[in-house]
C-alpha cells in the first residue's frame, strides 16, 4: 500500500535509482493557490548539502506538475509531481544484501524482482514526494494559524536544549541546521566530522512541535492524533521511535509528578503530555522527537549476503551516503506531521469543527 490518508491522500510512486519519483495528492481544495517559492525553499532544505553529512548525490529535485492544476491554481482534481532522477550511479549497486537495509527482506517478498538500485523503493530519494506533499499541507494550515518547526534535538553525544513546553511561539532558528542553543553548533559538527572521518555514520533525534492546534483534533480510537501522526512518521526510511511529551521518561514517574495541572481557560502549567489527551489535541502545543537510526550504509567491511548464493562476503559498501539524515532530516519530519494534521483537520472541520470559537 503506497496511499495514505483519508480526506488529504497521498500516493507516492517510484524507485531510488528509476526514471523518476513521484506523487499524487487527492484533497487539496480547488482555488487553492500555492505558493511555490514556498515549495522550492522546503525541497531546498531537504537537499543533501556539500558538506561533511551529506551524500555527494545531487539531484536538483526539479518537479514537474502534470495534472490537478490549471491557471495558477489546483482544480480540485488529484494533482500528480514528478521529481527526475539524473544523478544516479547504478553499477554501484549488485546482488548483495547489505546489513540493516531492505534488500534481503524485499528480496524475499518479491521474489528477486524488486528494483535493488540504491534501496529501490525503500530508499529516502522517496521523501523528496513527502516533503512536496507536506509543503503544500503546511500552505494550508497556516491559513487557520497552525504553525510547525523542528530543530536538531541531538547527534550522538551532542545535544540541544529543548523546546519550552508551553511556548506560545517558536524561537529563531536557522532552518538549514536549526538550533535553539546556536552555540552548540561546534559539537554537532564535531560529531558529524568524526563519523565522516571514520567512514562510519552516526544516529540523531528531532524534536519537533505544531502550535495552534484547534482543541479536540484526532478520531477514536484507532485514527487518534499520535497514531495518525506516528503511521506516516514511521514510513521514513531511518525512524525507529517516537515518542510525545515526555515520552519514555514517564516511566520513571508518578503521576502525581506528570499531572497536568489545569488553570483557568483550560490551559494547563505543564505540557508532559505533549498537548495530547485520549488521543485528542488539548489546546497546548504538541510537542514530539523522532529517532533516527545511523544510516547502514558506511565505508566500513561488513558481512554482506549474496542473494543469488547465500554466501556471506565481506565487503564495503559502494556508493554515496549520508553520514547523518539529520539536519537535512528535519524539514520531512515536518512535511509529514503537515500532512498527517492537515488530513485530521479536514475531518475535523466535517464534523463541525473550527468554528468561531
Amino acid at each position: 500500500m503506497n496511499t495514505l490518508g483519508n480526506l488529504f491522500r497521498i500516493s507516492i510512486f517510484g524507485e531510488s535509482h528509476g526514471d523518476c519519483i513521484g506523487c499524487t495528492i487527492d484533497g487539496l481544495p480547488a482555488g487553492f493557490e500555492p505558493e511555490w517559492t514556498l515549495v522550492n525553499d522546503e525541497l531546498k532544505l531537504r537537499m543533501p548539502r556539500k558538506s561533511y553529512e551529506s551524500t555527494s548525490r545531487y539531484e536538483a529535485d526539479s518537479y514537474k506538475i502534470i495534472s490537478g492544476y490549471y491557471n495558477g491554481h489546483c482544480s480540485g482534481m488529484p494533482l500528480t509531481v514528478l521529481f527526475p532522477n539524473l544523478d544516479a550511479r547504478s553499477k554501484d549497486y549488485n546482488n548483495l544484501a547489505r546489513p540493516c537495509h531492505a534488500d534481503f527482506a524485499a528480496n524475499k517478498k518479491f521474489h528477486g524482482y524488486n528494483d535493488i538500485r540504491g534501496g529501490g523503493a525503500f530508499s529516502g530519494r522517496l521523501t523528496v514526494a513527502l516533503v512536496f506533499a507536506g509543503s503544500l499541507a503546511k500552505q494550508l494550515l497556516n491559513k487557520y494559524g497552525i504553525k510547525l518547526a523542528s530543530h536538531v534535538q541531538q547527534i550522538g553525544h551532542a545535544v540541544d536544549s529543548c523546546f519550552d513546553p508551553i511556548m506560545r511561539d517558536f524561537p529563531p532558528l536557522d532552518r538549514y541546521f536549526p538550533l535553539i542553543d546556536s552555540s552548540a553548533k561546534s559539537d554537532f559538527e564535531a560529531e558529524l566530522t568524526n563519523a565522516r572521518n571514520d567512514g562510519d555514520s552516526i544516529g540523531a533525534i528531532v524534536e519537533a512541535a505544531a502550535l495552534n492546534l484547534p482543541i479536540g483534533l484526532g478520531e477514536p480510537f484507532f485514527d487518534s492524533l499520535e497514531s495518525c501522526m506516528a503511521h506516516i512518521l514511521f514510513s521514513i526510511p531511518g525512524v525507529r521511535g517516537i515518542e510525545f511529551g515526555k515520552g519514555f521518561e514517564i516511566a520513571a514517574s508518578r503521576g502525581s509528578e506528570i499531572n497536568d495541572q489545569f488553570m483557568l481557560g483550560g490551559k494547563t502549567s505543564t505540557n508532559f503530555s505533549g498537548g495530547i489527551n485520549g488521543g485528542l489535541s488539548n489546546g497546548m502545543p504538541l510537542i514530539f522527537r523522532i529517532c533516527f537510526r545511523p544510516i547502514p550504509s558506511i565505508s566500513i567491511a561488513q558481512s554482506l549476503l549474496n542473494t543469488q548464493t547465500g554466501a556471506i562476503v565481506l565487503h564495503k559498501i559502494q556508493g554515496r551516503h549520508d553520514a547523518c539524515i539529520v539536519p537535512r532530516g528535519c524539514v520531512i519530519i515536518e512535511a509529514c506531521a503537515a500532512i498527517a494534521i492537515y488530513d485530521l483537520l479536514l475531518r475535523f472541520k466535517l464534523n463541525g469543527g473550527c468554528g468561531d470559537d
